[in-house]
Formats: structure tokens, C-alpha cells, sequence
């Protein structure tokens, strides 16, 4: 069984990525090719504002990855795209279905649960996934809803939205391969994320997702085994840039390499205040302040869908970006009075994941375990094409058949094949070459008139 190639890209605040993989008989992903590219200012906040520019950087990624020597000269055909920006939120919803009388419950049962619950969208928002938290049969809670004889049915679900011009401005954006439209599905990206970095005891006793990216923070709660909520602080690691460009009077650039390998998160003012060298103190005022604030409104967006960290046993699940500044994980730890462990890929991710590809790794992750797309195309082999041309170009040996002014014609279909080199039909060649064109009109004139009948022959 020849293994499936899933193709996937996040176009991102910062930078568009792309990777390649393969999904072999043991569900491993192999990472055949990761592209990166800068976003160029053509995405704020998980948002494209500029099509044009988002389109030709997406058509760089693409064109690099199918010149991989390991895509073996196959083109894109199909791609997964993330999908989660900075209106990315998250509400409760209930739906109830009644079965007229007791029965079992089954997949249509749930499917109509699910269609209620999302029969109500709100304007100028697209639903994207739902997930369900209780399930209820006549006001018994069950775990597993399949296979449970009831009449009134009751879901508590999750529902996850976003701006509808979210979308809008995605499919403004062009996927091309070799001058062909590439087919294109949407993937949640805290949902692809959670899948591959939570384990179930963690989703089950409570975790929170934390991906700290460079211009939103986006958060998801499990609890029970189920999402619970997810949403997005319109703030990252591009604020500590800004206020490193703002504070010390440099360029972005400079700032962003400064942040990079001097800056630093400590929440002790008094360790921050023993620093000796001015300059790196100041960096690191700067730096302590902006995620000091990041992590001020985590814990109040946990507030305000009242979640308590007691309610999350297995602590913070850290990845983004921007989770890799020095201190970030000890203040979050210290501010939010949980346990923080940094993501890392999972073993099913066999060949060159990294850390630093967490993003595209996991969505390619998702779509292997749940799409059973395979995204390339691969060309004809030189050899089976050069046959199946000769093939198609080759005469067809042609049946017995009538000989007709040196022609062998096939009797099935009155098609002419090939000369006859045979035929004694033809007029003998006379001495003048006139004689010979009008011996030769003459037998044309003969073959296309009319038969004789036998009266007009006996007439004759």
C-alpha cells in the first residue's frame, strides 16, 4: 500500500509556512518538506489584509516545496489550510431532539442533535467546529449517547466561530500549482494543536492550551475529555518588539534580535532592579512589563468564562512562537499558580518535525487522522508514457478485408490504414507521363460511380 501525502500551510502574523508529509500503514508522519516565508505586513492579527501579496508568498511556499527532491516531481493538488485569527471565540450552546416515544439512540439521533445546535448561527459569524460537553437522556447525564434507549434527547455543546470575513479573505488568496486552482480544505488550528500536544489524561483531569504566538495568544480548555473554550488576546510577541522600538529608539529588526537573545521575563522587581548593566536592565523592564500584561489577561479570560486553576489538574500546555523567550514559562508558571510544561512533538512524528515546526506538524497531523485525502499528483513514468504513446500511434494490424485501388481497408469500419504494396490494381505505367494521369483519373472516376445494375449491363 503506497503511503499518503498530506500537504499543509498556515499563513501566519509573522510567517507562512508550509510542510509535506507522508502517513504510512502505522499512521507515523514522515516530514518530507518545510517552507517558511515572511508574511511581508500581509496578515495582522491571523487576518490577511492584502490578497495579492499573501498570494504570491503562498505561491513561493508551494513552488519550493514541490522542487523538494523528495516530493519526487509531484505537484500540490490539494492542500489543508489553518484556520484561526483574532475573532477566533468560543459559546455554549444546548440542543433537544424528542424520539416520540422510547428508543434507541443512534447516529442519526446524534446528527440531528448537532444540526439543531448550530441551527442558529450568529450574523457575520462562521461556525466552524463543534464539540459536545454533556450528553442527556430524559435528564440522566450518560458519557457514551450510541446505544442508549430514550426519548428526550439533550446535548451541552462548544460551539467555535469566527469572523465570516475570515474566510472571505482566505479565498481571496490564490493556490495554484502549475497554472491549476489546488483544491483546499480548513482546519481549526487550536483544535489541530490540542489533538496532537494534549494526551487524554490531560484533556480529561483539565489543561489549558496556551499558544503564544506573534500577534495573538490564542487559549483552549479541556476538561473532561472535551474542549470547554477557546479564545484569542489580540497580543504577542510582537508587542515586547514594539516596546523594545518604542523604548530604546531602534528599528524592528534590531529590536527583534535584541528580544531574541537578550531579552528575558522576571517577574521579581528586585531582581530585575540588581541588574548591573543599564542597558540589559532597561531590556528587560521593557520585556517583564509586556508579558506581565499578556499574562494579566489570560488569567482574566479564564475569569470571565469561569474556569479556575484548581479546575485544571494537568496545568498549561505552552507552544507558539513566542513561548520560546526566556522567562516567559517561569513568570506564567509563578502568575498563574499552575504547572507549565513546553509541547513537543509526539513520537508518531518520525522524521524532521522540531519544535519549531509544531504548527504545520499538527496539521498535518489532524488531516492525516481524520481526512483520507492523499494531496499529490504524481506525473506519468517516462517509460509507461513513451509505451502507452507507441501504443496509441502504432497501425492496427487490419483483418482480412477488401482491396480497393491499393488500399487494405477494415471491414468494421471503412477506415483506410496503410498502403497495400501488394496490389496489382493499379494502371501499369505508360511512356508518357499524360497517358499515365489520365489512366489514372479514369480508374479514380470508375472506383467512385455508381454500380451497375445487372439490367443496365445486359443493356450493354
Amino acid at each position: 500500500m503506497d503511503p499518503r501525502y498530506i500537504a499543509a500551510i498556515e499563513i501566519g502574523s509573522s510567517k507562512i509556512k508550509g510542510i509535506v508529509a507522508t502517513v504510512d500503514q502505522q499512521a507515523a508522519i514522515n516530514v518530507l518538506a518545510v517552507e517558511e516565508t515572511d508574511a511581508g505586513g500581509s496578515v495582522r492579527y491571523g487576518r490577511i489584509l492584502n490578497a495579492r501579496e499573501a498570494s504570491s508568498r503562498v505561491d513561493d511556499i508551494i513552488r519550493r516545496l514541490e522542487n523538494n527532491p523528495r516530493l519526487n516531481g509531484g505537484r500540490i493538488a490539494s492542500i489543508f489550510i489553518a484556520e484561526g485569527a483574532r475573532s477566533l471565540s468560543s459559546k455554549h450552546v444546548e440542543a433537544t431532539v424528542t424520539q416520540g416515544g422510547e428508543a434507541e439512540i443512534t447516529d442519526t439521533t446524534l446528527d440531528r442533535l448537532r444540526r439543531q445546535a448550530v441551527a442558529s448561527p450568529t450574523p457575520g459569524r462562521d461556525t466552524l467546529a463543534i464539540s459536545h460537553r454533556h450528553y442527556f437522556v430524559d435528564n440522566a447525564e450518560v458519557k457514551k449517547l450510541i446505544g442508549v434507549f430514550g426519548d428526550a434527547v439533550r446535548g451541552e455543546f462548544t460551539l467555535i466561530s469566527a469572523s465570516s470575513e475570515n474566510r472571505r479573505a482566505l479565498e481571496r488568496v490564490k493556490f495554484e500549482s502549475h497554472q491549476q486552482e489546488i483544491n483546499r480544505k480548513y482546519i481549526v488550528r487550536p483544535i489541530a494543536l490540542a489533538d496532537m500536544l494534549l494526551s487524554d489524561s490531560e484533556r480529561q483531569i483539565g489543561c489549558l492550551l496556551i499558544d503564544f504566538g506573534a500577534e495573538t495568544t490564542t487559549l483552549a480548555v479541556y476538561r473532561e475529555g472535551t474542549l470547554q473554550m477557546t479564545a484569542v488576546l489580540p497580543m504577542g510577541s510582537s508587542n515586547i518588539t514594539r516596546d523594545l522600538c518604542s523604548g530604546l529608539s531602534i528599528t524592528e529588526d534590531v529590536a527583534e534580535n535584541i528580544k531574541c537573545t537578550k531579552g528575558e521575563a522576571i517577574s521579581d522587581r528586585v531582581a530585575i532592579n540588581a541588574i548591573t548593566d543599564a542597558d540589559l536592565r532597561e531590556i528587560t523592564n521593557y520585556v517583564s512589563a509586556r508579558v506581565g500584561e499578556i499574562i494579566a489577561n489570560i488569567n482574566a479570560t479564564l475569569a470571565a468564562y469561569n474556569i479556575k486553576p484548581a479546575e485544571l489538574a494537568a496545568g498549561i500546555v505552552l507552544t507558539g512562537g513566542g513561548s520560546r523567550l526566556r522567562g516567559f514559562k517561569d513568570m506564567l508558571e509563578a502568575r498563574t499558580k499552575m504547572h507549565v510544561r513546553a509541547a513537543s512533538a509526539p513520537e508518531r512524528i518520525r522524521t524532521g518535525a522540531g519544535n519549531a515546526n509544531i504548527d504545520v506538524v499538527a496539521l498535518a497531523l489532524y488531516a492525516a487522522d481524520h481526512f483520507a485525502d492523499s494531496c499529490l499528483e504524481f506525473p506519468v513514468e517516462a517509460d509507461e508514457q513513451t509505451a502507452e504513446e507507441h501504443t496509441q500511434s502504432a497501425p492496427t494490424e487490419a483483418p482480412a478485408g477488401s482491396h480497393i485501388a491499393g488500399y487494405v481497408v477494415d471491414d468494421a469500419n471503412d477506415d483506410i490504414l496503410e498502403d497495400d504494396p501488394d496490389s496489382d490494381d493499379l494502371p501499369a505505367p505508360a511512356e508518357d507521363a499524360n497517358i499515365t494521369r489520365q489512366n489514372l483519373i479514369s480508374r479514380l472516376k470508375n472506383f467512385f460511380a455508381p454500380p451497375v445494375t445487372e439490367e443496365e449491363d445486359l443493356d450493354n
